[in-house]
């Protein structure tokens, strides 16, 4: 989920287009869990926030 959604339970049409990008990263890595090992805290949030991204996916081409 997107940042303000997880912090202000807010919805917009950017926090689909986030959730739409999770997506894409889960179909690419064929399945994987977006930011394994780590629990969904503030802590969480808050690294996110601050530029916490997860890598590229093995499978993705360098120009998506």
């Amino acid at each position: 989920m997107a940042i303000e959604s997880l912090r202000f339970m807010q919805f917009s049409s950017k926090s689909d287009i986030w959730s739409y990008g999770v997506l894409l990263w889960e179909i690419f890595t064929m399945g994987g869990t977006p930011w394994p090992g780590m629990a969904w805290s503030l802590e969480f949030v808050d690294q996110v926030e601050h530029g916490l991204r997860m890598k590229r996916p093995e499978f993705c081409p360098h120009d998506v």
